[in-house]
């Protein structure tokens, strides 16, 4: 079984859109909304991955990586960002940057390119070139 993967998002329309995403590829996923929750389910559970907001509220997703990699430097991390280009110096502890509304299956190549078991819940990558979902009054669509 493959372990969860965590999601880190303040903005719950977010959150709630990339679990859908990922659930609808198979991936079990556990979601919180700030960084402090966040190293509470790291230390009572066994992540791979990380997907973090750039924005939380309580820390940057760059300091939150930092603080994983403390605890568990085997953990690969890859931070959400409505900021095409971060500050190099920002992602010193994080294996990846995806923009957020970028292709779905850019963020999906990006999870299998750092965990390739998880390729296997991917199989139609080539295939896809659906926009992120978003959210306009409260409904899915995509662009």
């Amino acid at each position: 079984m493959i372990s969860p993967i965590l999601c880190v998002e303040d903005d719950a329309e977010q959150r709630t859109l990339i679990q859908a995403i990922l659930d609808h590829f198979g991936f079990h996923v556990r979601t919180t909304e700030n960084a402090h929750q966040a190293l509470e389910l790291i230390l009572d559970s066994d992540f791979q991955l990380a997907l973090l907001d750039y924005d939380l509220p309580d820390m940057t997703g760059a300091q939150l990586a930092q603080e994983i990699r403390a605890i568990t430097p085997e953990m690969r991390i890859i931070v959400l960002s409505g900021r095409v280009d971060l500050p190099a110096g920002e992602l010193t502890y994080v294996d990846a940057h995806v923009a957020k509304g970028s292709p779905i299956s850019e963020l999906m190549e990006t999870i299998c390119s750092l965990l390739p078991q998880y390729r296997k819940h991917v199989p139609l990558l080539g295939l896809m070139r659906t926009q992120m979902l978003r959210t306009d009054n409260g409904r899915c669509r995509t662009q």
